[in-house]
């Protein structure tokens, strides 16, 4: 079975996710995780170090569209990489410092490839936003616009 464009970059940001490791070079060990239900519900219990890769509405790609060639799709695809980071109760380190260096550690590996292995034409990284949902559910959320092109006909062969 093939699998579409789109899937195969959200795969391969799930396995550069994976890469953040202290063996690695990174200031800690990132565990990605895509969802099994949309609304989250029973399937993400806030773990530290744990990176929920959610993967937003696509839009067209004006920038990137090839003006008169009919035969060819581009797209944004955006992702919401949401990284909890949850201070122990001995930790001295301020909870800035931790949420800046896992934000740097995932922009910085994010922005290794920008072609995310040849599937895309460009990887963005957009502002990101903190969140504070509760003491045990703190992070923040990484936002990646991938530009890429498939054939119109043909979701599944990049263009």
């Amino acid at each position: 079975m093939s699998t579409p464009i789109v899937e195969q970059i959200a795969q391969e940001i799930d396995a550069r996710i994976a890469e953040i490791t202290t063996a690695n070079g990174f200031n800690q060990d990132l565990t990605p995780l895509r969802p099994t239900r949309l609304n989250l519900e029973g399937d993400v219990a806030p773990t530290d170090g744990t990176v929920v890769i959610l993967q937003e509405d696509p839009s067209e790609d004006d920038e990137n569209s090839t003006d008169g060639n009919a035969a060819i799709k581009a797209w944004v695809q955006s992702f919401s990489l949401a990284a909890f980071v949850i201070a122990s109760d001995a930790t001295t380190t301020a909870i800035d410092t931790r949420i800046n260096q896992v934000r740097a550690d995932i922009e910085k590996k994010l922005t290794a490839d920008i072609t995310r292995g040849g599937l895309a034409i460009d990887t963005r990284i957009r502002p990101p936003r903190m969140f504070n949902e509760a003491p045990q559910a703190t992070g923040i959320v990484v936002n990646v616009d991938v530009h890429y092109r498939t054939r119109e006909d043909d979701p599944y062969t990049a263009a």
